[in-house]
């Protein structure tokens, strides 16, 4: 398969009054796997459907390779489209929903007419060897006489893949394919997807509400809200260095934890004041806020970068202790999470299962300085970038 790069430039999408996607700049490189992750409602899924001639944009455009695509019909576009109810013609066995496309494209009418008969052959058994290949290749060999009706939803999905896979297109699209899978079924699919895109190397951009779906799927992630791009980066830069605080807080589960801090001075120094307690900052964060000193900022802190002396790694650098009472602690089997008080806030630590901590019990805990984030509580940028 051949894979093309794609561009938003300045792309923008308005229904009357309201703006879906606003001034989309994002450039994906030829065998990407991007995926648009944000909440309900913030224009990934017409993003997406704009690529794919569902919708016309209002202003900006589109490119896949170097042509611009605004003006270009859906069928001639070169892409296979995956939705998240599989869209199967019911009345179709699983064979004849593969090749269906194929059918279309390639054949052109002339395996059902008298004349070419010769032509018409050999097409009709490309088509089906490649849809036999792709059935093997996602081990659905032994379901091509069946009806959609009489497949499980993790079989519908690959069959649904199989029909994109076998037209070879220049970009995959996915709207939220896993999402009517149970959990244990979507973990195994979404392993199985990111193989197959390694292995297939095609353009693909990815669609979902799920940031863990986001982190394990794709090459970058952009992370969208209320029509705006927020952030595209590789999912670690994404989650180790979060642009703003809607970042932050998306990414990442438990969310971040933001904290009021105000930046003080402290031996010559800035440093943050989070209650009665001084933070010691690093020297770049401690340049950083050279201008904040007598401001609030936001303080952001992951739940697994906070600590108790037992639990903190040795090679950690950290704060000094900060004086915290357990709330609620919620059980997840191996780990805990655990909801602290500290002068009136209140954060969410991820300690080990093995720390046994009770509600009311004062608990001394350490932040990792290395991982600390510092925002800006009026814009919600990260400072220092």
């Amino acid at each position: 398969m051949t894979a093309e790069s794609v561009r938003f430039e300045q792309v923008t999408k308005r229904f009357g009054a309201v703006t879906a996607v606003n001034n989309l700049t994002l450039h994906i490189q030829p065998g990407e796997f991007m995926v648009l992750v944000g909440p309900s409602g913030c224009g990934k899924t017409t993003a997406l459907r704009m690529l794919a001639g569902l919708e016309d944009p209002t202003a900006g455009e589109i490119y896949i390779g170097e042509r611009c695509v605004n003006d270009v019909s859906p069928r001639d576009r070169d892409i296979a489209m995956v939705f998240q109810n599989y869209a199967l013609y019911p009345h179709m066995r699983v064979y004849d929903n593969i090749a269906f496309g194929l059918r279309l494209r390639e054949l052109k009418g002339a395996l059902w007419q008298l004349t070419h008969l010769g032509e018409a052959r050999a097409i009709k058994q490309r088509i089906d060897a490649r849809v036999r290949q792709v059935a093997q290749m996602l081990e659905i060999e032994n379901l091509l006489h069946r009806l959609p009706k009489e497949l499980s939803g993790g079989q519908r999905q690959r069959v649904a893949l199989a029909r994109a896979i076998v037209r070879q297109p220049k970009v995959f699209l996915m709207d939220e394919p896993l999402s009517n899978l149970d959990a244990k079924l979507r973990d195994q699919t979404r392993a199985e997807l990111k193989k197959l895109q390694e292995r297939l190397g095609v353009t693909t951009i990815y669609v979902t509400h799920d940031q863990k779906e986001a982190m394990t799927l794709g090459t970058r992630i952009a992370v969208m809200k209320d029509g705006v791009l927020q952030q595209v980066g590789t999912p670690e830069a994404v989650y180790f260095r979060p642009a703003n605080t809607f970042v932050a807080t998306f990414v990442g589960a438990p969310p971040m934890n933001l904290l009021q801090a105000r930046v003080v001075e402290h031996d010559g120094k800035p440093a943050l004041r989070l209650g009665g307690n001084t933070i010691a900052v690093l020297e770049a964060q401690a340049r950083a806020l050279t201008q904040w000193v007598g401001k609030p900022v936001l303080m952001g802190v992951r739940p697994q970068d906070i600590y108790t002396d037992r639990t903190a790694p040795p090679d950690a650098i950290l704060s000094e202790p900060i004086h915290a009472v357990v709330d609620v602690v919620e059980p997840h089997g191996d780990r805990n999470d655990v909801h602290l008080l500290i002068d009136g806030a209140t954060a969410i630590a991820q300690l080990s299962a093995r720390v046994k901590v009770s509600e009311g019990e004062p608990l001394p805990i350490r932040l990792h300085l290395e991982y600390l984030h510092l925002f800006n509580p009026e814009t919600g940028d990260a400072i220092g970038g």
